[in-house]
């Protein structure tokens, strides 16, 4: 559905191709917003509460922008307005301490210092279709992992795991749920009986099939995607099509990595009945993307 044309205004300055990174969780979306949040004239929010309530309410009930297309454009723009205001009690660069009642709802010194907004963050992706429509000259940047990796870091983060816990992972609702990965009445009924590493290859398995499904969706020049591992060795080449994409300067310094990347330590932090579970899940869509042969 055509929406009319919106223009958001925030900090005083249009909203101008916004940026968005996201993948699934643990593909190293935090890795490239780093690079992107130090760029020149770039503010890159990421797990604003707002932004945050707007996304799990899409993740848990799809159809909030299927059929509402402009309540759901709606919603989003008014979570990033909110989220990108840059005030002295907001803005990361602003000294902490007391403000004057009178200046602080006001934009703050550094707020006519950004030219370039956007957010980061694997969860963004379950309102992919929302953000492109709220924002028809956003630009996304996906972020593709080995789904091994990335459930190997899944399973030693509490809050990746905080959403298995029964009554969170509520199912009762709508399918197919790409939150939990969870698309047909057979996997409803097996949930509850699979182990976590198979639900965490669950919500990468779908992360990734909904990665497909944007890419379908949008034209190359709204969309990039970046592989994980082939970063290290590669940070010029990749801060230069960073560059060019966004229409900033990412410097490759912010690329590079102090400590391992973490590629291919699924073999040892996995053992053998976990990485069964994995790659029985997510076979067909480790194999495509060439991790699993």
């Amino acid at each position: 559905m055509k929406q009319s044309p919106y223009i958001l205004v925030v900090n005083g300055t249009k909203i101008r191709r916004p940026v968005f990174v996201l993948g699934a969780p643990h593909s190293g979306v935090d890795f490239v917003a780093r690079a992107l949040r130090r760029a020149p004239g770039f503010h890159l929010t990421g797990g604003h509460p707002s932004v945050l309530n707007a996304v799990y309410a899409f993740a848990r009930q799809p159809s909030l922008a299927q059929g509402h297309e402009s309540g759901a454009a709606r919603l989003v723009r008014d979570a990033f307005a909110e989220a990108w205001q840059l005030t002295p009690l907001s803005c990361p660069r602003c000294p902490p301490g007391p403000v004057p009642a009178r200046e602080a709802p006001e934009p703050c010194e550094h707020a006519g210092q950004v030219t370039r907004y956007g957010d980061a963050g694997p969860d963004l992706l379950y309102s992919s279709s929302a953000l492109a429509l709220a924002f028809e000259d956003a630009a996304f940047v996906q972020v593709i992992r080995d789904g091994r990796d990335a459930v190997a870091d899944m399973l030693d983060d509490e809050h990746s795991l905080t959403w298995f816990k029964p009554g969170v992972a509520n199912l009762d609702g709508e399918l197919p749920n790409a939150f939990f990965g969870v698309e047909t009445e057979e996997d409803r009924d097996e949930y509850p009986g699979l182990s976590t590493a198979s639900k965490c290859a669950m919500r990468w398995r779908s992360a990734v099939r909904l990665s497909a499904k944007l890419r379908g969706e949008l034209a190359p020049e709204r969309l990039m995607t970046l592989r994980y591992e082939e970063v290290p060795g590669k940070e010029v080449e990749t801060a230069e099509r960073l560059s060019e994409f966004v229409g900033a300067s990412v410097s490759a310094l912010e690329l590079m990595r102090p400590d391992p990347d973490g590629t291919g330590s699924w073999r040892v932090r996995l053992d053998s009945v976990q990485r069964t579970d994995v790659e029985g899940v997510a076979r067909p869509e480790l194999t495509r993307l060439g991790y699993l042969r």
